[in-house]
């Protein structure tokens, strides 16, 4: 099976996907308790604007994407601020407003149709090396800012108006928050895909759950269970030839029916 890493592009891949199973418990985890899903949703479909934009400019498609991405999660924040609209109501037009676009350019030119394909499912031919580099110095950016902020994000998560009264500064920690998610985002679009990007950044918090007792707990599991994802990708990967987020996904949903079967039987035997 070692075999498939002589290959430089599996090696990107599997670089990618391990710091990728790694940052996808510890963002999950705040967004699962903060009811803050629907954003990964949102930021990624977004997402799919700039992809556009940047097959008919010919620029990064990594960095012009973060900058969009980035620019999103800001202006839906202030939006949120604003308390004109409903959290919901936000995401829906942001999410609509975005489409419109993307469906409009298509439409005009059916060659972006084409071409978008490998953005909606994802391909590990889409990273190159210059794109590993970039996304290990992303990822150690978003992991120390999260070490720096991790004791007010907490308090943040679990109930804002007493960090606010504490001193805090929730809106700054929100703001900073939202901004590496879709840095996340960012970093795993090219490789996982549009369309279950949102599902591979909550599906292991959502296992972990079943069987968690605390906090950190629930975020260890959710490592294990996201990291052996990845490594049971390469295996099977090695004998199929088949779409690498769609596999995790389904071998996420196989261990949360475990994990949810094992969890009722534990009740009832207790």
């Amino acid at each position: 099976m070692l075999e498939i890493f002589q290959y430089e592009f599996m090696q990107n891949a599997f670089i990618v996907w391990i710091i990728l199973s790694i940052l996808w418990p510890i963002i999950g985890v705040f967004l699962i308790i903060r009811r803050y899903t629907m954003i990964s949703d949102t930021l990624s479909h977004s997402s799919l604007t700039w992809v556009i934009l940047w097959l008919s400019s010919g620029y990064s498609p990594m960095i012009t994407t973060l900058v969009y991405s980035v620019f999103s999660a800001v202006v839906i924040e202030k939006l949120r601020l604003s308390k004109r609209l409903a959290w919901d109501m936000v995401l829906a037009l942001f999410l609509a407003f975005n489409l419109a676009i993307v469906a409009t350019m298509v439409s005009l030119n059916n060659k972006f149709m084409i071409n978008i394909s490998s953005y909606l499912f994802g391909s590990i031919s889409l990273v190159s090396k210059s794109d590993v580099n970039l996304i290990i110095v992303l990822a150690i950016i978003i992991l120390l800012v999260l070490f720096f902020i991790k004791d007010a994000l907490i308090k943040v998560t679990y109930d804002e108006d007493n960090a606010e009264a504490s001193g805090i500064n929730t809106k700054l920690i929100n703001l900073i928050f939202i901004i590496l998610v879709s840095m996340l985002i960012t970093l795993a679009i090219p490789i996982t895909g549009i369309l279950l990007l949102s599902v591979l950044i909550i599906l292991p918090v959502i296992v972990s759950t079943q069987i968690s007792r605390s906090f950190k707990s629930t975020i260890v599991i959710a490592e294990i269970i996201s990291i052996l994802s990845v490594i049971s990708w390469i295996t099977i990967s090695y004998y199929f030839d088949i779409s690498a987020s769609w596999i995790i996904s389904f071998i996420l949903l196989w261990f949360f029916a475990v994990f949810f079967l094992f969890s009722i039987f534990f009740r009832r035997v207790k």
